[in-house]
């Protein structure tokens, strides 16, 4: 019995341990909520923005060494995937998603931050502005190359 639980450990860990080398990319998910106000007719209306990240860092080895046992892994940017839900009437349903997607390093600085007619999106200098009583965003044209918006609107 004991050599029979010893096998089936063995085979376990050096099973577990060929899964975890053989994995390609790494990913990271995380949320931000935040709660902003508005200006509308004369009062301040308060809207929620919620982001939800997704991040797939591409393993790239190089090509080389591709039949040795310990290689050096290449840098290579994360595709970054980024979901934001705009509640603009604060009922707790989203009336507006959009998916922002764009290539970064590990140590990018993204914020999202309140303006006088909603929020924007600052990755780093790129930024993305989206306006609250519109339903509409706006990316400069230096950035346009940066950023891929695509936007949906809930429907019901």
């Amino acid at each position: 019995m004991k050599t029979l639980t010893t096998i089936l450990s063995l085979f376990l860990l050096t099973g577990l341990a060929g899964y975890g080398q053989s994995k390609d990319s790494g990913q990271m998910n995380a949320t931000i909520h935040k709660t902003f106000a508005v200006e509308q007719n004369g009062t301040e209306v308060p809207y929620n923005v919620k982001v939800l990240e997704h991040r797939n860092y591409p393993l790239v080895l190089n090509q080389k060494e591709q039949k040795m046992v310990n290689q050096d892994r290449n840098a290579k940017p994360a595709q970054v995937t980024k979901l934001i839900a705009v509640d603009s009437d604060n009922d707790n349903e989203y009336e507006h998603y959009m998916v922002l997607k764009y290539r970064r390093s590990v140590t990018d600085s993204f914020k999202v931050v309140p303006t006088k007619k909603g929020f924007a999106v600052k990755v780093d200098d790129k930024t993305m502005q989206y306006f609250v009583n519109k339903g509409i965003y706006f990316i400069d044209n230096k950035d346009q190359d940066f950023f891929l918006v695509e936007e949906f609107k809930e429907i019901g």
